[in-house]
């Protein structure tokens, strides 16, 4: 076996390379042969168990995924969605790459910043699940590991007045009834690609 080594490959006239048929290029890993834009790796879990948060911090979902881009150019194309719930008014979600929250609001005074948060009918509804999608694409610049997550917490009125504590929750109501019609538990997926930068 012999190697070949350049630096670039181009045509000898006009614009196509043409590979004999049955012959084939073999890359030794995802990343070998790349174009801008392609999908070098995919990573995707669904949560299918219920989890809650309480009180005024952001907690974890569940949802949670690490990735090691092969460049430090890559894009990593975060994705998926997330159904949520409360005992009281709306929850807030947040994505958030190595601890730090990405693609919130702008500040806007005492505004809460947040990526997403619950619809609500009337007032709050302790029976409803909201499904919020999930859509990022993020520039971690690093070679090294990251970790992707959902953080949720629940909407805290003036000193809890008239509620308790709020509660948010993952793939379940508040009400959480035993019956056959009402109040199903849901799954929540998080899925991230490497993109080719």
């Amino acid at each position: 076996m012999s190697t070949l080594a350049v630096n670039q490959i181009t045509t000898q006239t006009g614009n196509t390379i043409t590979l004999p048929t049955g012959k084939k290029i073999v890359a030794t890993d995802g990343g070998s042969i790349v174009s801008p834009g392609a999908v070098l790796q995919t990573l995707s879990m669904t949560l299918t168990s219920a989890t809650s948060a309480q009180g005024n911090s952001y907690a974890d979902s569940g949802l949670t995924l690490d990735i090691t881009p092969s460049s430090t150019s890559s894009k990593i194309l975060v994705t998926g969605f997330v159904n949520v719930a409360e005992n009281y008014f709306r929850s807030y979600i947040r994505v958030v790459r190595n601890g730090t929250a990405l693609s919130v609001g702008d500040a806007a005074g005492s505004r809460p910043q947040v990526y997403s948060s619950s619809t609500t009918t009337s007032g709050w509804d302790v029976y409803d699940i909201s499904p919020i999608p999930i859509n990022i694409l993020d520039s971690p610049n690093t070679t090294s590991q990251v970790n992707y997550k959902i953080q949720c917490k629940c909407y805290q009125p003036p000193n809890n007045a008239g509620s308790g504590t709020g509660i948010a929750y993952i793939n379940r109501s508040h009400s959480d009834r035993n019956t056959t019609l009402y109040d199903p538990t849901t799954v929540s997926v998080l899925t991230i690609q490497e993109i080719a930068g």
